[in-house]
């Protein structure tokens, strides 16, 4: 009678063993490698994320940027047309035809300059002005004056500008008369003393 071969069955055990062993190192080295992985994925992700997050923002932040500097272009194209009506000032003009304007000249510088109260008023009539008869003046002024009734004064500056004046020559319409006629005309030019003589005199 033979006995059983013990050996082989224990070689059958240990190789077994070894191949469990073995199987269990390589699955433990993949779900190492695995979890690694996963980790780093997990990593990649939340970094992505991250990075993806702060393109995001700057990106919005910069269209706004943009945004608002295209605001300020409109607001300054729209301001400058604004501007540019307020600027314009429309013109006004005053001032009567002349053969609407009744003018008076006195002599205010006596027998110093004869015959200027006519000369004076031919010269301004030559211009379209309607002429009163010239006489004298119950004042004797320094300076030429050149008076306006009431709303008249435009067309008084427009007398002085024919006489060779400047607007600071005109006034108002004193309470006492200059002279006789006066009350009937629209502006009333008083002679003074710095009247060259008439010509011809």
């Amino acid at each position: 009678m033979t006995a059983p071969d013990h050996s082989t069955s224990g070689f059958d055990s240990n190789t077994r063993g070894l191949a469990v062993l073995a199987v269990a190192v390589v699955v433990g080295l993949l779900l190492l490698l695995n979890a690694g992985n996963g980790g780093a994925a997990d990593q990649v992700a939340t970094n992505g994320s991250g990075d993806g997050g702060e393109v995001t923002d700057s990106t919005i932040d910069v269209s706004g940027l943009g945004d608002d500097d295209d605001e300020s272009v409109d607001e300054s194209t729209t301001t400058t047309p604004d501007q540019t009506t307020t600027s314009s000032v429309p013109e006004t003009t005053d001032t009567r035809p002349p053969n609407q304007v009744k003018v008076l000249v006195l002599n205010g510088c006596g027998s110093a300059c004869p015959g200027v109260a006519g000369t004076t008023s031919a010269s301004i009539g030559e211009t379209g002005f309607v002429m009163q008869q010239a006489g004298n003046a119950s004042a004797r002024p320094a300076t030429t004056v050149v008076y306006f009734a009431e709303s008249y004064q435009a067309d008084a500056e427009a007398v002085a500008a024919v006489m060779g004046k400047a607007p600071d020559v005109v006034e108002a319409m004193p309470s006492t008369s200059p002279g006789p006629g006066a009350e009937n005309a629209n502006v009333v030019v008083v002679l003074g003393a710095d009247t060259p003589p008439a010509s011809g005199n």
